[in-house]
């Protein structure tokens, strides 16, 4: 796993400034904790889907399922957080929004590279990026294929208050062998911190 500092981003902008200005300014720090999953492919033709799971740090872990699922829609996409932390609560939430298609499921937020995601907004232990039934519909943030970020946010304790560090999932979705490729993930070391997809 790398972790890697995003003090050198700013690097040059730093040499530019004048040092009467840098006498008044404080450094901030964070980091961003990014694992690779060397392109891993989940899911085809089958009678139930493959799925994965990401360990987040310490902090729980994001099950991925993909493909053909004969006990729900013919074929789907989903990330689960499937860690419970004390007391039962999930540390980890998925970035949701509420489906505008007929199933009224909740959907997986596609962001795409470069968006913030910083806002906790709707946060759910789970949600689709796609689910359909061939030649009868289709359905979800992903329902065209391609490539995207999936957003999550962990909630830490003992901040005194409700805060999130942000992170995301690269994936990419292949409408025509039901296969989702997974980039890897990455999210912020400090709590109320965005992260840019794909950062």
């Amino acid at each position: 796993m790398q972790t890697e500092s995003r003090l050198h981003r700013y690097a040059v902008a730093a040499a530019s400034v004048p040092l009467a200005t840098l006498a008044t300014t404080q450094s901030v720090v964070a980091d961003i904790v990014y694992e690779s999953t060397e392109g891993l492919t989940i899911g085809s033709f089958g009678a139930i889907p493959d799925y994965t799971v990401l360990s987040i740090g310490d902090y729980g872990a994001i099950q991925l399922a993909a493909g053909h699922n004969s006990a729900g829609p013919e074929y789907l996409f989903r990330a689960v957080a499937v860690s419970d932390s004390k007391g039962g609560e999930r540390p980890i939430g998925m970035m949701v929004n509420f489906s505008s298609g007929s199933s009224k499921v909740l959907e997986l937020q596609r962001f795409a590279a470069g968006d913030l995601i910083g806002s906790a907004g709707s946060l759910n232990k789970s949600g689709i990026g796609v689910s359909g039934k061939d030649e009868v519909f289709v359905e979800g943030p992903f329902a065209e294929g391609g490539s995207g970020y999936l957003g999550f946010a962990i909630e830490m304790e003992g901040v005194g208050e409700e805060a999130y560090r942000y992170g995301w999932i690269g994936v990419a979705w292949d409408p025509s062998t039901f296969e989702l490729t997974i980039d890897g993930f990455a999210y912020e070391t400090d709590a109320g911190v965005g992260i840019a997809a794909g950062a």
